[in-house]
């Protein structure tokens, strides 16, 4: 809170992004920190990663209270399959919609993230995740390439399969390792085509624009 407080005072602004990969995980920390942010009075907007199993109603309320204006979380796959290859676990689909919906209801922009390219997708089942990202209430998407990081744990299992030599190339836009029926192309071709029928959708455009909008009001 103090160092919020500097940058109000240093940059005249009232926006911040908390890098966390799971920001709400902690959620004693999280509710001690947004009941100072109301107590100190600082109108800030700002942005959280977290995951879905970390958020319920109550801490919603007071997420959105202390000035939440956007939050992305993982979705990674709506194939259970593909998420349990990555060791990825997640609320059911189900609960994924209410969430998001709820999040939605409370006027906070949603941004859901998807990795392509997972050791079991297929051109099928990333073509059903992209339809699952439609399906969805949340207002804006990410697609990006499954990749095994060096010096993380999942680096081993593919040690191997790397193709790629140049640490700048794993960036979550290249296929790095040989995958079993995929290749960089056509992950390339099948991100443009969850891209093209995500934000060139008729139904979506108006919240999408609305959504973009909020984030560059003062």
């Amino acid at each position: 809170v103090d160092e919020i407080k500097y940058w109000i005072k240093n940059l005249n602004t009232n926006k911040f992004v908390f890098r966390d990969p799971v920001f709400s995980i902690n959620r004693k920390f999280t509710v001690e920190l947004c009941n100072l942010i109301i107590k100190n009075n600082l109108k800030i907007k700002f942005l959280i990663e977290t995951h879905l199993k970390n958020l319920d109603d109550e801490l919603i309320d007071l997420l959105k209270k202390a000035g939440l204006e956007m939050v992305y979380i993982g979705i990674e796959s709506s194939d259970t399959e593909v998420l349990n290859g990555i060791k990825r676990f997640t609320v059911d689909n189900d609960e994924q919609y209410l969430k998001i919906k709820q999040l939605v209801k409370k006027k906070i922009i949603v941004k859901s993230m998807y990795m392509f390219g997972n050791p079991d997708d297929s051109e099928n089942s990333i073509k059903t995740t992209i339809k699952y990202s439609k399906y969805l209430p949340n207002q804006l998407v990410q697609y990006s390439v499954f990749t095994p990081y060096p010096g993380t744990p999942i680096y081993k299992s593919f040690e191997d399969k790397i193709v790629e030599k140049k640490y700048e190339q794993f960036n979550q836009y290249n296929l790095v390792y040989k995958h079993n029926t995929l290749n960089n192309s056509k992950l390339v071709e099948l991100k443009n085509l969850g891209y093209r029928s995500f934000y060139f959708n008729l139904g979506k455009i108006f919240i999408i624009f609305k959504s973009l909008f909020s984030l560059v009001r003062s």
